[in-house]
């Protein structure tokens, strides 16, 4: 899987959340100092610039890529 397949993964799971709960649902809340919650919109926004949330290491597209290497390798130890 390519940055730009993970990247329209993310943007539609992201874009129907939207469409059921609006742009400023709660997407990820963290016990932090600073910023410790994200909207939809601003989860939107950085899968579409490729950037990480605001005050955060989260990148969604890697982290779908993460997903997607983790489960082919258990694909693999399972046969």
């Amino acid at each position: 899987m390519d940055r730009e397949e993970a990247k329209k993964i993310a943007l539609d799971a992201i874009n129907k959340e939207i469409e059921t709960h609006g742009e400023d649902y709660v997407f990820l809340m963290a016990p932090q100092l600073g910023k410790n919650t994200w909207t939809l919109e601003e989860a939107r926004e950085s899968i579409i610039n490729d950037t990480t949330l605001e005050n955060s290491s989260s990148n969604l597209i890697d982290g779908i890529i993460n997903l997607y290497e983790y489960k082919k390798k258990l694909e693999r130890n399972n046969k």
